[in-house]
């Protein structure tokens, strides 16, 4: 089932702000969907990944919300890092079978430890760099502008060019023990304001 709701984008300024109760109750109500994306631009940027990480890999999958008046106060206000959302949003069932390569376990071994020191105006920089350095023993075989190119591919199909519309989180902690612990561990989650959809990009590789 794919839901449709834009009222993450702006935020209702009448609408009173969630007790802990309503948000405990939200995990109770919210529907999670994972929506696979088929597109060339993505199967292209995992390919590259996870020949410059070779030891590790990447993983990415996208998931629909279903509408949800809590969901859409926080995230209207990109507060949902604020009440944990995305420590809860990863334990679901639906997100541990997207991202069963992660194994992710319940409860959590360690915090996310989210920042919002990341931006959907420079991701496909943020992607094209690491894939330039590479892992622990390869780096890209194109140049730096073919692997900015990839990045803005990626980045694309995604989001097309709604920057402002892309809420992004990142995480540098080996969340799950799928991560090598080392040098290379890095998650970025992109929440899709317009269409109520996150999906989420896992990096690692260790020498």
């Amino acid at each position: 089932m794919i839901w449709r709701s834009e009222l993450m984008l702006v935020p209702n300024r009448e609408q009173h702000r969630p007790s802990e109760e309503e948000i405990e109750q939200m995990w109770q109500e919210l529907e999670v969907v994972s929506i696979p994306l088929k597109d060339p631009a993505v199967d292209e940027l995992l390919k590259q990944l996870r020949k410059t990480h070779q030891n590790g890999g990447a993983e990415f999958a996208r998931f629909q919300l279903s509408p949800h008046p809590v969901l859409e106060w926080f995230g209207s206000r990109d507060l949902l890092n604020e009440i944990n959302f995305f420590e809860q949003f990863v334990t679901l069932p639906s997100v541990m079978d997207g991202l069963s390569a992660l194994e992710i376990e319940t409860p959590l071994a360690t915090s996310l430890d989210l920042t919002d020191d990341t931006s959907a105006f420079t991701l496909d920089g943020e992607l094209g760099e690491i894939l330039v350095f590479g892992g622990a023993y390869e780096e890209f075989q194109g140049t730096a502008k073919q692997a900015k190119d990839l990045g803005m591919k990626f980045c694309e199909a995604l989001f097309q060019s709604r920057y402002d519309e892309i809420q992004m989180y990142i995480s540098q902690e080996p969340w799950t023990e799928w991560f090598a612990d080392v040098a290379w561990d890095v998650t970025w989650f992109g929440v899709d304001k317009r269409n109520s959809q996150i999906w989420v990009l896992c990096i690692t590789d260790t020498d």
